[in-house]
């Protein structure tokens, strides 16, 4: 009688290691490390020259929605954890989390389309769309010849009612505070008699931001309504409803053209240029209820701007660590000179911050003690998820 053969896969198998188990790989620290390197495995080449603009905060925002003090994004801050929710709901972490050496990839475009090819493709829905942010800024003020830095920052948390008959809330002002950025700056304050009202360079049209100065003081949260019949959201200079966020394409090249006719009709109002716009509009897309093939074109249209760079393995405003992306520094009135960056978890696509790092501070930033890096404003995502329940608003 023959003899059975051996099943040499399984012999291969069953010698395997459990650390090279794919099923363990899947999803682990070990595979975004390595994502993230060969994501990042050469040296970037050096930032390349651009006209500077003045630039001004516009965002896919609710209907309805103010743009928050000193034109800064707002965000929420983390209930049990700083992961960051996929499409689906699911838990993801941002990144490894050992510490090794900073890998800096010379294409910011190969890395970014890397990125979109990982957005969850899962198909999901529910009766909101909630996400729940973390965001803030950093405003120069002067008050009695003395210059000093102050920062706020706030949760939000965003309800997108997508059926007939639910409503869209924006909760705001969540764990809000405002105060002088360090103890110098609280020094400085206090030497130019502790005033509650300060003026502000504003960041986009040149005028001045009021502002009111309580250190330790918190505000009540907000909450508004943000839907205006069945528009949901803002994109570009319209107003738009879930089933046109749902009929958005998810072929890059098709949205790039929706993104760029809006734009002709927003330009207008809007003096950031087109870049930084088309930056705007597609990074604002990612948080909003479209469908995971958007998303995936919304990074892809990102990697077709011109002179997006990618900075490797970073840390966002929270701790997490993702891949950065950049555009070219422009002029911010106001700050000086700074960058738009983006940070990404490589292994899932999830947005993790929208930030402005500054790369050349003015005089007036230089003397509140601003240097070149330092995040003057973030918004980052905390959790984002489809559910069938409103969010529970404060008392």
């Amino acid at each position: 009688m023959a003899r059975k053969r051996p099943d040499v896969m399984k012999t291969l198998a069953d010698a395997r290691p459990p650390e090279f188990d794919p099923a363990r790989l899947a999803g682990s620290e070990r595979a975004r490390h390595d994502l993230i390197t060969i994501l990042a495995s050469r040296p970037d080449a050096p930032e390349s020259r651009r006209s500077a603009r003045p630039f001004t905060w516009r965002w896919a925002l609710p209907v309805a929605a103010t743009a928050a003090a000193a034109g800064v994004l707002v965000a929420t801050l983390p209930e049990g954890g700083s992961g960051t929710r996929d499409a689906r709901g699911s838990r993801a972490t941002a990144g490894p989390t050992t510490d090794g050496p900073r890998h800096i990839a010379e294409s910011g475009r190969l890395a970014l389309l890397n990125v979109a090819a990982r957005v969850d493709r899962t198909a999901d829905e529910g009766t909101y769309w909630q996400t729940t942010t973390r965001s803030s800024w950093i405003g120069v003020a002067s008050a009695a010849e003395s210059t000093f830095a102050v920062v706020s920052a706030e949760t939000s948390r965003w309800s997108f009612g997508v059926r007939p008959g639910t409503r869209s809330l924006w909760v705001s002002g969540l764990d809000a505070t405002t105060e002088p950025r360090t103890a110098r700056d609280t020094a400085r304050w206090r030497a130019a008699g502790s005033p509650k009202d300060l003026t502000l360079a504003a960041s986009g049209s040149g005028g001045k931001l009021g502002l009111r100065l309580e250190p330790g003081a918190r505000k009540r949260p907000t909450v508004d309504r943000i839907n205006s019949g069945d528009k949901i959201a803002a994109l570009g200079a319209r107003n738009v409803s879930y089933a046109e966020l749902r009929k958005l394409p998810g072929d890059s090249a098709k949205l790039k053209k929706v993104l760029a006719d809006l734009y002709e009709e927003d330009r207008g109002s809007e003096i950031s240029g087109r870049t930084e716009w088309m930056w705007r509009q597609a990074a604002g897309l990612i948080g909003l209820p479209v469908r995971t093939e958007v998303r995936a074109a919304a990074y892809r249209v990102i990697a077709d701007l011109p002179g997006i760079r990618s900075l490797g393995e970073v840390t966002d405003p929270l701790g997490r660590k993702g891949v950065g992306f950049a555009l070219p520094a422009t002029a911010r009135p106001g700050y000086g000179t700074a960058r738009s960056e983006l940070i990404v978890d490589p292994a899932t696509g999830a947005l993790l911050s929208d930030q402005e790092v500054l790369t050349k501070p003015d005089a007036k930033a230089a003397e509140a003690g601003l240097t070149a890096g330092t995040v003057v404003n973030y918004n980052a995502t905390v959790e984002s998820e489809w559910t069938d329940r409103q969010l529970k608003t404060p008392e």
